[in-house]
């Protein structure tokens, strides 16, 4: 099966009451409610995966509180698929329930706690270095909105909408050898494309 990988994620700082009202990219669109002006986007990097296949992401949307009517988000999807959703507690010691719904229906109800993550020895600037790993949270979707509410501050750190695009025909023992590069879009990519790749069917980071 062929996968096709849209991923919205935020790439710049925005103080609290100077964040747009949407983001989009690839046809994934999130809108904010916030007449309060509580949310807000800064650097911050962090690891999601598993020990053995993690992506990083450098910058986090923070919801600032509690949903309520003056606080919203709604994540527009542009096609069925499998929703992957990246976030943490914005307390390293409190947990939070997060819930996705779809015209009226619970996708997800998920308890987000710091325990979930393991701590993974990577490669840093400056040698070997532990680092946690949190989870990835995913489930099916339709096209359309899905609603997400938080009884709590919670960081958002990116959406990633999978789409099966078709059957491919390849040798397993052909493509366990072949040791070729591909981005989130599918597409073959040079061993110096910088971002994230998937090789062997591995995903990480190639700086």
């Amino acid at each position: 099966v062929s996968v096709n990988a849209q991923v919205l994620k935020f790439d710049a700082p925005y103080a609290a009451g100077s964040v747009p009202s949407s983001f989009s990219n690839e046809g994934l669109v999130l809108t904010l409610t916030d007449t309060g002006n509580k949310m807000s986007v800064d650097a911050n990097s962090q690891y999601f995966g598993t020990a053995d296949s993690y992506v990083q992401f450098g910058h986090r949307l923070k919801s600032g509180g509690k949903t309520t009517s003056k606080l919203a988000l709604t994540l527009t999807l542009p096609s069925d698929g499998t929703l992957k959703v990246y976030a943490r507690s914005s307390s390293s010691t409190a947990n939070r329930i997060v819930t996705f719904s779809q015209n009226g229906a619970n996708l997800l109800e998920q308890t987000i706690s710091d325990g979930a993550a393991v701590k993974v020895t990577m490669e840093g600037d400056n040698g070997p270095e532990t680092k946690s790993v949190f989870p990835i949270y995913s489930f099916d979707v339709k096209k359309g909105e899905v609603n997400i509410t938080c009884d709590g501050g919670t960081n958002f750190y990116g959406f990633e909408l999978a789409t099966s695009t078709g059957i491919t025909n390849i040798s397993s023992e052909t493509s366990a050898k072949s040791g070729a590069i591909y981005n989130l879009a599918g597409q073959q990519v040079s061993k110096d494309y910088k971002g994230v790749v998937i090789q062997n069917g591995k995903k990480f980071v190639n700086k």
